[in-house]
């Protein structure tokens, strides 16, 4: 009983910092777009949002890209103290802190900036290891009583790596079809923000449920 309180206190934790960071995040990223004249979620990236020279407000997106990261990071650290170690566990964390790493990257590095490569490198990680650490932790989370979240996770993941193709192809390729690169590197980057929100009121809700094994009281095994 009072390991199953602990956990539950693990990941409510975890859950608080998901769920304070997305929500964050989505809400600089609105208040920023506003300040900035012209902007369109549509065509202009997110990055645009944090150069110095032409955002009025690019120190906030900044810092929402590195606290964004850095959170769920550490909150998938904390889930994983609770979780009994296997494969599936090693690859989801650290698949979450290249993630974390990747946007500590994007915000210390504006796009256009000097280190313009450093923030594409940085950019690049973010997305393909936060889609598949997403991914991962949906396949596995299947098998366990949080189906939902799982299925989540694996249709979440899936989407955001088609979009980043996209934004990767159309920049190869040097078009734009259908829409423009904004809107496909939002779907790279908010479907991990969607996933990590619903994963967070998730586990604050039910800590329990998602802390165990399907039809056991042992603790679950990412």
């Amino acid at each position: 009983m009072v390991r199953a309180t602990r956990q539950s206190a693990v990941l409510r934790v975890a859950a608080a910092l998901w769920i304070v960071a997305g929500a964050w995040y989505l809400g600089v990223e609105a208040v920023v777009a506003q300040g900035f004249p012209g902007y369109s979620y549509s065509a202009d990236y997110i990055s645009d949002l944090g150069r110095p020279w032409q955002s009025p407000l690019a120190a906030w997106m900044n810092g929402a890209f590195i606290v964004q990261g850095l959170a769920f990071a550490v909150a998938a650290s904390l889930v994983v103290t609770v979780m009994r170690p296997r494969p599936g566990t090693v690859a989801f964390l650290g698949l979450a802190w290249v993630y974390g790493l990747g946007c500590v990257v994007v915000g210390v590095f504006p796009s256009g900036g000097a280190d313009a490569v450093m923030h594409v490198r940085g950019a690049t990680a973010a997305i393909v290891a936060g889609n598949l650490a997403v991914l991962t932790a949906g396949v596995l989370l299947c098998r366990r009583r949080c189906r939902a979240l799982g299925v989540a996770g694996v249709a979440l993941g899936a989407a955001g790596l088609v979009c980043g193709g996209v934004v990767l192809g159309n920049a190869a390729l040097d078009v734009e079809p259908f829409f423009g690169d904004g809107a496909w590197e939002r779907g790279a980057v908010d479907s991990i923000i969607a996933w990590q929100l619903l994963a967070g009121v998730l586990l604050w809700i039910r800590p329990s449920r998602c802390a165990t094994d399907s039809g056991s009281d042992s603790p679950a095994r990412l």
